[in-house]
C-alpha cells in the first residue's frame, strides 16, 4: 500500500492535547497521529472477505443447531478465573 502526504492545520490547545497522548503511548506526535488515524480508518472499512465468511459459515452453523456457544460465567469457571 503507497503512502500519501497531506499537510493538516490544527489549533495549539488540540496539539497540545495530542502530544500529551502521543507521549503516554511512547510514541512521537507524527506517529501517534498515524497510528490513530490508520486505526480510525481501519474501523470504517469494510470486513475482509476471509472475515464475512467466517461470520457466514458461523451463523449457518448455529441456524443448523451445530455451534456450541458458553456462557461468560461458564468460561470463567472452566479457566478457574473469577470477577
Amino acid at each position: 500500500m503507497g503512502k500519501t502526504k497531506k499537510l493538516i492545520e490544527l489549533d495549539n490547545k488540540a496539539i497540545e492535547i495530542l502530544e500529551k497522548q502521543a507521549k503516554l503511548q511512547k510514541r512521537s506526535l507524527k506517529n501517534y497521529l498515524e497510528y490513530t488515524l490508520e486505526n480510525t480508518a481501519m474501523r470504517y472499512s469494510e470486513p475482509s472477505e476471509a472475515y464475512k465468511a467466517m461470520i457466514d459459515d458461523m451463523i449457518e452453523r448455529d441456524e443448523k443447531g451445530l455451534l456450541k456457544t458458553y456462557s461468560f460465567d461458564q468460561v470463567l469457571k472452566e479457566y478457574g478465573r473469577k470477577l
